[in-house]
């Protein structure tokens, strides 16, 4: 079997055979086409494996891949691509694997312009590669918001930011690391430009942990729920004002609580001890009706407009 029958069929979409057939390939002869062909269907076959749940095995040709990689002759760059989004799969499916440390060791500089491109999928807008890793990246950051984390993302972020000044994620993640670094007031201005532009949820409720005065956080949490559709992802958000409101209207507190266990039992999610603790200080409480509550989150929009003037 010759290179170009491994490649046909790769093409026909016979991985197996073209992985075992490439294999002893390879390990006698690594030169410029089977090294190719070895990078090529290895892709494919970690992808394979990732479909079947084997994930050790996935992980296991990942990391084979990253030392295949820097011997292959990759002059249009689309074996870099394949990294990256092979980084991604690895990134979702091994909680012990780093984005931040894998694209601080490739050099984020190294992806080309295609890679900053937004792509298409049915119809819809799908973040570029570049734009996905950094995503990962700051989810590491999100979930370690150390100064040494901070300082190691900076640098990918402002690569980031030479291609999309304006993405709304990348100010985001601009604001996380102000906040990390101590700079919080910086972090409220770049929050105070996002929700007058985008009128999302979360941007409402990530600028509620910023700020100090509770009448703001309040505001701010009653719009992050009223703007927020689905009610799965209201009910932390329900919780956190029902504490915020407990030391000045229980009534209402009672109400945003009740929602939040109701919606949680219905999910399956469990009831955490501080949820617990809370309900059975407002046992005794009668809640706010549900018009009732809603008036409220219309006035606290005199709040808001306080806030961003």
């Amino acid at each position: 079997m010759e290179v170009k029958d491994i490649f046909e069929l790769r093409k026909q979409g016979r991985t197996e055979e073209a992985y075992a057939a490439v294999l002893p390939m390879y390990a006698v002869h690594k030169g410029h086409y089977t090294t190719i062909a070895m990078f090529w269907v290895g892709v494919d076959m970690m992808k394979l494996r990732y479909q079947q749940r084997r994930l050790e095995e996935a992980y296991k040709i990942f990391r084979s891949l990253m030392r295949l990689y820097p011997t292959m002759d990759d002059r249009d760059l689309k074996g870099q691509s394949a990294m990256m989004r092979a980084a991604l799969l690895v990134f979702d499916h091994h909680p012990g694997f780093s984005m931040l440390d894998f694209i601080t060791q490739w050099d984020i500089i190294r992806l080309t312009e295609d890679d900053w491109i937004m792509g298409q999928g049915d119809g819809h807008p799908v973040p570029s590669i570049g734009m996905r890793v950094v995503g990962k990246v700051f989810k590491e950051v999100e979930s370690k918001p150390t100064v040494e984390m901070a300082l190691k993302a900076a640098p990918i972020l402002a690569e980031a930011l030479k291609h999309s000044p304006y993405n709304m994620n990348n100010q985001r993640y601009k604001a996380m690391i102000y906040r990390i670094m101590g700079k919080k007031d910086k972090a409220i201005n770049i929050y105070m430009h996002l929700i007058g532009k985008h009128r999302r949820s979360y941007l409402f409720q990530e600028m509620s942990e910023l700020v100090d005065d509770n009448r703001y956080k309040i505001a701010l949490l009653c719009k992050a729920i009223a703007t927020q559709r689905e009610e799965k992802f209201r009910q932390r958000m329900r919780f956190t004002l029902a504490g915020l409101l407990f030391g000045r209207d229980k009534a209402r507190a009672r109400y945003e609580l009740d929602k939040c266990i109701a919606v949680r039992k219905q999910l399956g999610y469990s009831i955490t001890w501080r949820m617990q603790n809370l309900a059975a200080s407002l046992a005794e409480v009668t809640p706010v009706s549900e018009a009732d509550e809603k008036s409220f989150y219309r006035e606290q929009e005199v709040v808001l407009k306080e806030l961003t003037r």
